[in-house]
């Protein structure tokens, strides 16, 4: 039996055959059996599903059978994964939730640590990166404090694919080099060739030898221990390096050869991300039909990577503009627009900011812990001081004072503590929110705007020394009417993203813009016109949007009053409506109000509500200033 059993370590056909002998054999005790089923439905997930989820299902029978928790739980996971694998999102979610409350219950911390990550690849992959890096944080402290290396390493490099997709370069290296060096003091070659396929793509740019050797070193790695998944990513890594240096050739043969091997697969995800690929080198050759139909092809197989279908989108506006099609680029363009609103969803970028600062102030954590721990054991000396009170009156008043000094101190501590990690938290989610809406609007604005504006000055020459019917003539004017309609609405989604006149002129200037613009809105300056830090002049400009887009919306107020007073020491900001009031005892109306009280506290700011029924409202802002000189970004 042992000779049997060793051979566990060979290839999955190997495996397979000692499984069919023992069919007709029973040769296998139940925990042999269940440890093949595992290694044959772990080992089947980057090369066949449906036998990955077979050997899945029949180890998850056997194990409940044997009544075999750990099995049971991790058969559950294998499960989990497959599906997540095939891109079935609700069936992997059920499966996997399902693992970890078992593994939990049975103090398996090896597998929850697994699990977790396996949740973090399922968000990351539906674009959901909140729920991605808060499971991913989870594994990463498992495996530290189990001190397990080779998976905290590939928790790592899966954070940094997280941040990649961001554009968060720096961060995302840094996690790469930390995985990086995990794998080579491990061996892990596997999570080597994962990490070359994003340091090929930060290098396309930088250094393209380096990227190629970095694709086609991953690709190698992937063939030798037959990992066909990622041997597909890694081959779309490389087609991406050829078609952006205009190696169209090459790259449409590696992109066909990968999206062959997706279909066998049957991989929805790997089959739209090569048809995208497809479409880009198309578009790039100026084969406008080939790309828009390529990009849809993408669509149908699947749409739920928020980045992949960025890209089907844009692609197939771009192709329409060259194809002269205004009707379908103007509905696609506003699909793109929001899909990309979507993205830059504020409690999205707020919430991963939080998870990071929760992550990183770890040993806040751990103080406010000994903090409350001193206030309990105050609490225990309070009591033994009250029952020696007979023996000694006067020691127990000497005591008792002192106990209540610590306590009082402690207490001060935890609550000094804790408000810090608020306000770190908060700055936090202001700076992802303010990053996200600059790289956005540059995006929005320089990129698709450039492109139609391009298109509008163009079209009039194609019309020179051509006879047009007056039909056509009519069709030809409403072409560029929409065309002019499409700009002007990109150019107001960029706009509020964030706005060019507040980085360019200042808050006067941006926020007279803005009043101006709305009916019955006043504005009004008092003071010097210093600049301040461009994170402080945010924060007015979005306050003072959110205060009169409220007015405007709940109060049916007919007069607005902004006014902004800056002093050396001070700034002080008032917006006032005539409108219907409410009553201001009572908890704010919405989250709006508390997302600014938070955001000018964070700044070390106050504000002041006054309003009743009927009898309007006034927001008053106290904050102060912090000179431009002062600003770091």
């Amino acid at each position: 039996m042992c000779s049997t059993f060793s051979a566990l370590a060979q290839d999955l056909d190997s495996l397979e055959l000692i499984l069919n002998t023992h069919i007709e054999k029973k040769e296998l005790k139940p925990k042999e059996l269940l440890k093949i089923y595992d290694d044959l439905s772990w080992g089947y997930l980057n090369s066949n599903f449906d036998k990955s989820v077979h050997f899945g299902e029949k180890g998850l029978e056997l194990s409940h059978e044997e009544n075999d928790k750990d099995y049971i739980a991790t058969f559950t996971r294998n499960l989990g994964v497959a599906y997540y694998m095939s891109s079935q999102f609700d069936i992997a979610e059920e499966y996997l939730s399902e693992a970890l409350d078992m593994a939990q219950k049975i103090d398996n911390h090896n597998l929850e640590g697994r699990i977790y990550g396996a949740l973090g690849n399922l968000y990351n992959r539906q674009s959901q990166y909140t729920l991605a890096l808060d499971n991913y944080l989870k594994a990463t402290s498992i495996y530290e404090k189990q001190e397990n290396k080779l998976h905290l390493g590939r928790t790592l490099s899966n954070i940094g694919v997280l941040y990649q997709k961001l554009l968060n370069f720096d961060q995302a290296l840094n996690y790469f080099y930390r995985a990086a060096d995990i794998a080579n003091e491990m061996n892990d070659k596997m999570s080597l060739a994962s990490i070359y396929i994003s340091l090929s793509d930060i290098n396309i740019d930088i250094d393209r030898e380096k990227s190629i050797n970095y694709a086609e070193e991953a690709i190698l790695i992937f063939k030798e221990f037959g990992n066909r998944f990622s041997e597909v990513d890694a081959m779309l890594g490389l087609a991406k390096i050829y078609y952006s240096t205009d190696d169209f050739n090459i790259a449409q043969k590696v992109t066909e050869d990968a999206l062959q091997i997706s279909k066998e697969l049957g991989s929805p995800f790997l089959i739209s991300q090569s048809y995208v690929d497809l479409s880009n080198i198309y578009y790039y050759q100026k084969k406008y039909a080939l790309s828009e139909q390529a990009a849809i092809s993408a669509w149908e197989n699947d749409s739920t990577d928020i980045n992949l279908t960025n890209n089907i989108l844009y692609n197939i506006t771009r192709a329409n503009i060259f194809l002269g099609n205004p009707e379908k680029t103007e509905m696609y363009l506003y699909k793109l627009r929001d899909q990309l609103e979507l993205y830059s969803n504020n409690e999205y970028q707020n919430a991963l900011s939080e998870l990071e600062v929760k992550y990183e102030t770890e040993k806040k954590e751990l103080k406010i812990i000994a903090l409350e721990n001193e206030k309990r054991l105050n609490r225990m000396l309070v009591t033994a001081t009250v029952a020696l009170l007979l023996f000694a009156l006067g020691f127990f008043i000497v005591r008792h004072r002192l106990s209540r000094s610590r306590q009082k101190l402690a207490e001060q501590k935890v609550v000094q503590l804790q408000k810090e990690k608020q306000l770190a938290t908060v700055q936090a989610a202001l700076d992802g929110e303010t990053a996200e809406r600059n790289r956005l609007a540059k995006d929005l604005h320089d990129g698709l705007g450039s492109m139609l504006s391009v298109v509008k000055y163009n079209l009039p020459e194609m019309k020179t020394g051509v006879i047009l019917e007056k039909e056509s003539v009519d069709r030809f004017r409403k072409a560029v009417d929409m065309l002019d309609s499409s700009i002007q609405e990109l150019r107001r989604v960029a706009h509020h993203m964030m706005p060019e006149s507040l980085i360019r002129f200042g808050l006067k200037a941006s926020l007279a813009d803005f009043c101006d613009a709305i009916p019955n809105t006043h504005f009004h300056y008092y003071g010097n016109e210093e600049r301040l830090s461009s994170k402080m002049e945010i924060l007015i400009y979005r306050s003072v949007h959110e205060l009169v887009n409220n007015a405007l919306k709940h109060s049916e107020a007919d007069k607005i009053d902004v006014q902004i007073i800056q002093e050396w020491d001070r700034l002080s900001l008032v917006v006032q409506d005539n409108g219907k009031g409410f009553d201001s005892n009572t908890r704010y109306a919405g989250m709006g109000l508390e997302n600014i009280k938070e955001r000018v506290e964070s700044y070390g700011g106050k504000m002041f509500i006054s309003s009743a029924i009927g009898k309007g409202t006034e927001i008053h802002i106290e904050l102060k200033p912090d000179n431009k000189k002062n600003d770091n970004e």
